[in-house]
């Protein structure tokens, strides 16, 4: 269906498919509806399978169309409807959902044979790419051919030698034919040689890696042997910088903004590869790049939402989810709690930390979330949700950028509490605990924050402004 759009970018489609009064049929209605939102995906040269050829569309994958597209699993958009507008905002409306539906319980007419119309045009920005970084630098990887989904983390230097404001971003694989989507996370320098070793001590390019940075198939009790609470460490030295998908033609942050990334980093680039349809494919070439600037007038940061405590949950039983159970956690706290990582990053002395202008959600869990909410209560009892997910699936994670930031002044930050909840249902015989591996669960919110200095937050922001 159509592809996963830009987390923090400006590319949005809006479908604009009416409802019709009489009965539906594959060519007339259900098949420009494809060809607007899925085949840009589902291509020859693309994911999964392809919709080019449309008559063995719908001879093959009618039902499963109408399946994906009522259960609204296709396009992938995780976010509730009714709370907020998104940038890039994939979801169906309601009357195309309707349309499809009304085509289902008709039986699947087909209707007569007519050509695909001309897909919309899509305009995108130039990507200026300042900064080219291989992920595979002379090696090839094949994909895992027993499992149809294999996640792969490359650790590769960042290569700039100086402090650089990072304001755009795009991902080009070299084999789209099995690259699903790709993470990239930050390495802070003083991590960098660890995570290094991490992946010395896996054979083949790389090493597995489920739910983040962190491998996932790896001894740690040996691992904190040598470095006591090494897990800890290892996560708390690395942040998720932004991701790609099928479909993204580069991502740019707002304009003024950009997140500082420091000399003698580097950056673990997770690879999605998407094997089942192409067993035999190789990745090799791929690349990361980044448009990178010296300096920027509101440098941001990541505000990740989270209690440290559950990533111990097994010994401390902070975070602990019964089998065959329905589970939440959750975790309030003030946006003054932010001044202090808000300045290590940005580089802004914490007094002269400003405004927070707030630009996205993510909500983070691994195979066991089920569904979450994030909102925002300000200093006079409003609440707000900024992202609810009704149905969660750790395979379409994504940021969901807004249309228009939430912006609070350094004056209300005590008074403005942000809740994160999380609600886990464990289908297993065993007892899942809060904890850094790819089976263990997580509890996260990561956003998007440019920082107003004071003396700007002051001039612009007289109040509150929402």
């Amino acid at each position: 269906m159509r592809c996963p759009a830009l987390p923090l970018a400006a590319l949005a489609f809006a479908l604009a498919i009416p409802a019709h009064a009489a009965a539906q049929d594959y060519y007339s209605d259900v098949r420009p509806m494809l060809v607007e939102n899925c085949v840009g995906c589902h291509n020859d040269a693309g994911i999964g399978w392809s919709m080019e050829d449309a008559e063995a569309t719908y001879d093959e994958h009618h039902r499963m169309i109408a399946r994906a597209v009522t259960a609204e699993m296709m396009p992938p958009w995780l976010a509730d409807k009714g709370h907020r507008e998104y940038l890039g905002d994939l979801s169906l409306s309601d009357e195309v959902i309707g349309m499809v539906s009304a085509w289902r319980d008709a039986g699947f007419p087909k209707g007569e044979a007519r050509p695909d119309p001309a897909p919309r045009e899509i305009t995108s920005y130039a990507f200026n790419s300042d900064l080219s970084i291989e992920v595979l630098p002379g090696e090839a990887y094949m994909p895992r051919r027993d499992m149809d989904d294999d996640y792969r983390c490359f650790v590769v230097d960042w290569t700039r030698d100086d402090l650089g404001y990072v304001t755009g971003f795009r991902a080009v694989p070299g084999n789209d034919v099995i690259a699903h989507h790709v993470v990239v996370h930050v390495v802070e320098p003083h991590m960098v040689e660890r995570f290094k070793e991490i992946d010395e001590m896996v054979d083949g390019p790389g090493y597995e890696c489920f739910g983040g940075a962190l491998p996932s198939s790896f001894d740690w009790n040996t691992y904190e042997a040598k470095y006591p609470n090494g897990a800890r460490e290892l996560s708390q030295g690395e942040w998720w910088f932004n991701h790609w998908a099928p479909g993204m033609y580069g991502n740019t942050f707002p304009e003024g903004t950009g997140i500082p990334v420091k000399p003698g980093s580097a950056l673990v680039v997770q690879m999605h590869y998407y094997s089942k349809e192409a067993p035999d494919e190789r990745d090799v070439g791929s690349v990361v790049e980044f448009e990178v600037v010296d300096q920027v007038e509101r440098p941001a940061f990541l505000m990740v939402n989270t209690k440290n405590a559950w990533f111990a949950g097994a010994r401390n039983e902070s975070m602990v989810i019964p089998s065959g159970e329905l589970t939440t956690y959750s975790v309030t706290e003030t946006l003054s709690d932010y001044v202090g990582l808000a300045s290590s990053v940005t580089g802004i002395d914490r007094d002269k930390v400003g405004a927070f202008e707030i630009y996205s959600a993510n909500l983070h869990m691994h195979a066991f979330g089920h569904s979450g909410d994030i909102t925002l209560t300000d200093e006079n009892g409003r609440t707000e949700t900024l992202l609810e997910i009704s149905d969660y699936n750790l395979h379409w994670q994504r940021d969901f950028p807004f249309k228009d930031p939430v912006i609070f002044d350094r004056e209300v930050f005590d008074a403005t509490q942000l809740r994160l909840r999380c609600t886990y249902e464990n289908d297993t015989g065993d007892i899942v605990y809060g904890g850094y591996g790819s089976y263990d669960e997580m509890c996260m919110n990561m956003s998007y924050v440019a920082v107003q200095p004071v003396q700007a937050a002051t001039e612009e922001n007289g109040s509150n402004e929402r």
